[in-house]
């Protein structure tokens, strides 16, 4: 049997064989925030020998997590202040927990990077703050991913050349 997955044209799940109707709702919230983790984690460029960095500790911030360990990443600093969240997130691969947000959270990224800012920073919580956040903690050269669009007023002095 195959799950579709909501709003993804074409977009079939292989399952094997026809699930219990009540594991279909776990199918379909997996099949959505799993890809949706692995294509931010897949944008960041996470992979061996990386620092990766996510903000955000919901479900995709968690998958994201899972994919960056997938990929390789030898440290990931997840970014949360939930302890339920925190515990799956060290569970998954995260090395770190930072619980800071805003320009103290930019400021232990740094710290544990040698002041220079992670090489992949995820971005899974969709708001202004977030994203700023996430872009300050990408070292110059970084890579960010994320999968929610906000309009974010660039300040220059965010952006190396």
């Amino acid at each position: 049997m195959a799950l579709p997955l909501p709003l993804a044209d074409g977009t079939l799940v292989a399952t094997p064989g026809i699930p219990e109707p009540d594991l279909v709702p776990s199918l379909l919230a997996a099949s959505d925030v799993l890809g949706t983790g692995w294509f931010a984690a897949l944008a960041a460029q996470a992979g061996p020998g990386k620092t990766v960095t996510v903000v955000g500790d919901g479900a995709v911030g968690l998958c994201s997590i899972l994919a960056a360990r997938q990929f390789g990443a030898e440290r990931i600093i997840a970014m949360s202040r939930h302890e339920p969240r925190q515990n799956l997130a060290l569970r998954f691969g995260a090395t770190d927990i930072l619980t800071e947000r805003g320009d103290e959270a930019v400021a232990r990224v740094k710290e544990l990077t040698g002041g220079l800012g992670a090489h992949s920073v995820i971005e899974a919580v969709g708001t202004q703050e977030s994203m700023t956040q996430a872009l300050r903690s990408t070292r110059p050269g970084g890579h960010m991913g994320f999968v929610i669009g906000v309009a974010l007023p660039v300040d220059g002095g965010y952006v190396a050349r």
